[in-house]
C-alpha cells in the first residue's frame, strides 16, 4: 500500500493493522481451536475499543461544529450520510458517544473487555430515554462502579434488564408515568374483511407480559408433525382463549378471569411502598399539599427498591397494588442467605408454589450463558430422583431450559449450586449461580464461579 499525503503515523499503523487482521481472517479456518478462539476474542475487544475512540472523534466533531454547513438537519444526519449507515445508525453512534463520555467507568470497563458495546448501549437508550434523576444517578461513581460489576458478570440482556431496575430503583416515579402514558396509547382493533378479521393493537408492557404468558399457556411445543408457523400457533392460542371464556357457564358481560403473573417483592420494596403511601397520608392529615396521583407520591418519598418479575423487571407500582387487591399470594421465606426455604413436598413433581420459588432464586438457566426466560423453564433435582434419591424440595431444585436439563441427564453431568459473594448482589435477577462438572471432576459450565469458590 503506497503512504499517502499528509498522513499520520497512526493512520498508517491503523490501515497496517487492519490489513493484517485481515489476512488473519482470510485463514481463520486453517487456525487451530486455541488460536481461532484467542484472535476471536481480541478481535471483539479490539472492536470495542476502536468503538469508544470513534465515539471520542465523534464529540470531537460535534463540539467543533465542521459537519455544518453540508444542509444537514442534525449531527446524527450528517454522520449517517458521511458513514452511509444512514441517519438511525448515526443516531445511535451519538447516543452511545454520549454515555461513554457521561460514564467513564463504563468506557474503561469496555476498554479492558469487561463490557462489550451491547451494555454500553443498553445504558445508551436508559440514558437517553430516563429522567434527569436517573441520568444523575448513572453518573455517580458507586452506580459507575455497579453498572462495571453488572456488566462483567451479564450478558446484555440480563444487564439491560438490571439496568431498568435501577432506573426505577432511582425514579420510581417516571416508571410509574411511563406505564401510564403505555396504558393511555393503548388500543385494539378489529376488522372483518372479505379475506379474513384483521387484529392489530397496542398495550401496555405489563398487559403484554400477561398476553404473551397466556399465549404461551396455549402453545406448549409443538409435534413432530406440527408445521404451523409461530405466527399461525399465536393466532390459534387466541381464538382457543376466545373458545374457552364463551364456553364457560358463569360468562356474563365485564367477567374477568385473573391472570397468573409471579411479582417478586422484597421485604424493602414492601416497606417502600408501604412508607410512600403512609407519607402521604401524614402530609394529608397534617394539612400539607398531597400528590394526586401515584407517580407523584413516589416522587416525593425518594428511592423506592421496585417490585419485579421473575427476571427481574421492574413493575410500575400500580400494578403492584392492583394485583395486590385482588389475587392469590404466594409467600416465599428467604432466609439469611437469600435461599427460599423447603415447602416441605415429598413428591416427585414440582408444585407450581416451589417452581416459583426456585424460578425466584435462580432468575434464569443455571447453564452459564443461557439467557432462556424463567417461564420457559423447567425444574431439575440436583440430586437426581431416581439416581440419587433426592427429594423434591426447592434445595434440591434447579431451573432449567429444556435442552440443558436434556444435557444434564443425557451426559450423566453433576451440578452444585455457589452461593453468590455478598459483594456481587446488585440489581441482577440471579441470588446464586452454578457450577456444572463431569462425573470426573471436568468443568462443562461455570468455570468463572468454581474459580471463585476455590
Amino acid at each position: 500500500m503506497s503512504e499517502r499525503a499528509g498522513e499520520t503515523a497512526v493512520l498508517r499503523a491503523l490501515r497496517a493493522a487492519a490489513t493484517a487482521v485481515a489476512e488473519a481472517g482470510r485463514g481463520a479456518r486453517g487456525l487451530g481451536t486455541a488460536e481461532r478462539r484467542a484472535l476471536l476474542a481480541e478481535v471483539d475487544r479490539t472492536a470495542t475499543v476502536l468503538a469508544t475512540v470513534r465515539a471520542e472523534l465523534l464529540l470531537a466533531e460535534r463540539d467543533a461544529g465542521t459537519w455544518q454547513g453540508r444542509g444537514d438537519r442534525s449531527f446524527a444526519a450528517w454522520r449517517g450520510r458521511t458513514s452511509r449507515a444512514g441517519a438511525r445508525a448515526g443516531a445511535a453512534e451519538e447516543r452511545r458517544a454520549d454515555t461513554l463520555a457521561a460514564i467513564p467507568g463504563l468506557r474503561e470497563a469496555a476498554v479492558a473487555g469487561r463490557a462489550s458495546l451491547a451494555h454500553v448501549d443498553a445504558v445508551a437508550r436508559v440514558v437517553a430515554t430516563g429522567s434527569e434523576a436517573v441520568r444523575t444517578a448513572l453518573t455517580s461513581p458507586p452506580v459507575q462502579a455497579e453498572l462495571t460489576d453488572l456488566a462483567e458478570r451479564l450478558d446484555a440482556g440480563q444487564f439491560a434488564t438490571a439496568v431498568a431496575r435501577i432506573a426505577a430503583r432511582t425514579d420510581a416515579a417516571a416508571l410509574e408515568r411511563d406505564h401510564q402514558a403505555q396504558r393511555s396509547a393503548r388500543y385494539l382493533h378489529v376488522v372483518d374483511a372479505a379475506d379474513g378479521t384483521r387484529v392489530s393493537g397496542r398495550l401496555d408492557r405489563m398487559a403484554g407480559h400477561r398476553l404473551r404468558l397466556a399465549l404461551e399457556a396455549l402453545t406448549p411445543r409443538p409435534a413432530a408433525d406440527d408445521d404451523r408457523t409461530a405466527e399461525q400457533r399465536r393466532a390459534d392460542a387466541l381464538t382457543a382463549m376466545a373458545d374457552t371464556i364463551l364456553s364457560l357457564p358463569d360468562t356474563v358481560p365485564g367477567a374477568a378471569q385473573t391472570p397468573h403473573v409471579s411479582f417478586l417483592m422484597t421485604a424493602e420494596a414492601w416497606a417502600g411502598l408501604r412508607a410512600a403511601r403512609r407519607a402521604a397520608a401524614d402530609r394529608a392529615e397534617a394539612g400539607r399539599p398531597v400528590q394526586d396521583d401515584l407517580a407523584g407520591t413516589l416522587a416525593a418519598a425518594g428511592p423506592v427498591e421496585p417490585v419485579t418479575l421473575e427476571d427481574g423487571t421492574p413493575v410500575p407500582a400500580s400494578e403492584v397494588t392492583r394485583a395486590l387487591c385482588d389475587c392469590e399470594l404466594t409467600r416465599i421465606v428467604l432466609d439469611a442467605a437469600d435461599e427460599p426455604l423447603n415447602l416441605g413436598r415429598t413428591v416427585r413433581r414440582y408444585t407450581g408454589a416451589q417452581r416459583r420459588a426456585v424460578l425466584a432464586r435462580d432468575g434464569g438457566c443455571f447453564w452459564e450463558g443461557c439467557g432462556m426466560p424463567p417461564r420457559w423453564l423447567e425444574v431439575h433435582h440436583l440430586d437426581w430422583w431416581e439416581r440419587d434419591g433426592g427429594e423434591t424440595s426447592v434445595a434440591d431444585g434447579v431451573g432449567a431450559c429444556s435442552y440443558h436439563h436434556h444435557e444434564v441427564h443425557r451426559r450423566d453431568l453433576l451440578v452444585r449450586r455457589v452461593p453468590l459473594d455478598p459483594s456481587e448482589k446488585g440489581a441482577g435477577a440471579r441470588r446464586v449461580r452454578y457450577v456444572v462438572t463431569t462425573r470426573d471432576g471436568r468443568v462443562v459450565s461455570g468455570v468463572g464461579e468454581l474459580a471463585r469458590a476455590g
